[in-house]
């Protein structure tokens, strides 16, 4: 069904923004573009997604689960 939909946005020239959700440790939930995410290392990413949850919370994450 996904893929049926995603074609037929291609098809019809209609572009989509995918993006996965990122919730800081305060509860915050951020939108990261997946684009960005496929694009980085896994080390920049963590990296990045640490220091946006500094900047929403005051404080570094003890850890980042990737499921």
């Amino acid at each position: 069904m996904k893929k049926a939909f995603i074609l037929g946005m291609v098809f019809l020239g209609i572009s989509s923004v995918f993006a996965f959700p990122f919730r800081s440790s305060c509860g915050m939930v951020f939108q990261i573009n997946d684009n960005y995410a496929a694009s980085v290392p896994r080390a920049q990413l963590t990296q990045t997604l640490s220091a946006l949850n500094f900047n929403a919370c005051g404080s570094f994450p003890a850890g980042i689960v990737y499921y």
